[in-house]
């Protein structure tokens, strides 16, 4: 093999060589306006088939949830995947969060495993759809939403023991939920339609900041944070702040301040769930660097 031939494998395969811990750009894409037109593409260099392993590693999330939620809800008599989404509690925004995304999978597993079941890609969309025991069922889902699907999954599993609050939680799969509808173009199946829900208001799932060291100012009964003008922009720098308050961890977003400000009777719903109430796991020590001051060295 030449030298120009393997630094052309390189380029072209990203699985050789680079680190799957790439932080890349994220395109998806989104409609201002119904649209009537599409834009003109080259001939694709071989047909379109809807990637089989990005929905089997779906449907194997599919199935780990299944199996979780069995775990925390069980009960007498075996349940099907539809008796056990009608019986998914739905008290709290995270539970109905939940209860749609068993919803979604349940449909991409029985379409991706029934014998009636198809599966073929149409215009970028993967489409599933199947008549399955006399009930039309149907999904059809971007690559990127395939992809918001296993994360969403895996994320909640990481999330059921971190020491993340479940206000901090439901804000994330929030923002994955309404990430996740935007990508899927039909769904169907006994309750036709999805359910849709109110956001809480911005949050970026896409990157966060740790701070531990923020300024803060008590009056009364609110607290108020202290950031400069450089880092006041939450969309370009969504903060999460790890304080320490009344003797309790809290791991507070920056999106739960109003003007930098915050009721000291809300902190409740940002406790960190950590065993002692102030220590975190060992895992956390490498997120908080810290500069090593040498007297007499300049600052760069």
């Amino acid at each position: 093999m030449s030298e120009l031939g393997f630094t052309q494998k390189l380029i072209v395969n990203p699985a050789i060589g680079w680190s799957q811990h790439l932080r890349l750009p994220d395109y998806r894409q989104v409609e201002l306006y119904t649209k009537r037109k599409g834009l003109s593409f080259l001939d694709p260099p071989a047909p379109a088939e809807a990637p089989l392993d990005r929905i089997a590693s779906v449907a194997r999330a599919a199935l780990v949830f299944e199996a979780i939620l069995a775990g925390l809800y069980p009960t007498q008599q075996p349940l099907t995947a539809w008796a056990r989404s009608k019986e998914l509690p739905r008290t709290t925004q995270c539970e109905k969060i939940l209860a749609e995304l068993h919803r979604i999978l349940r449909v991409l597993r029985k379409i991706a495993f029934h014998p009636h079941g198809h599966v073929d890609m149409r215009d970028g969309v993967i489409c599933l759809n199947g008549a399955i025991d006399l009930v039309a069922l149907s999904l059809e889902i971007t690559r990127p939403g395939l992809d918001i699907l296993e994360t969403m999954v895996a994320y909640w599993c990481d999330a059921r023991e971190s020491v993340y609050p479940e206000a901090y939680v439901t804000r994330m799969l929030s923002e994955f939920f309404s990430d996740l509808v935007s990508e899927i173009k039909r769904f169907s199946d006994e309750d036709r339609i999805l359910y849709q829900f109110r956001r809480n208001g911005p949050f970026n799932r896409s990157f966060r900041f740790d701070c531990d060291n923020p300024r803060i100012v008590s009056e009364g009964d609110r607290l108020t944070f202290e950031i400069g003008e450089r880092y006041q922009d939450a969309a370009r720098y969504p903060i999460d702040f790890f304080v320490v308050l009344d003797d309790r961890l809290h791991i507070l977003p920056v999106e739960a301040l109003r003007d930098r400000t915050i009721q000291k009777s809300e902190l409740q719903h940002w406790r960190a769930r950590t065993p002692d109430a102030v220590s975190l796991p060992a895992s956390f020590r490498t997120r908080f660097a810290r500069e090593k001051i040498v007297v007499g060295q300049p600052m760069t």
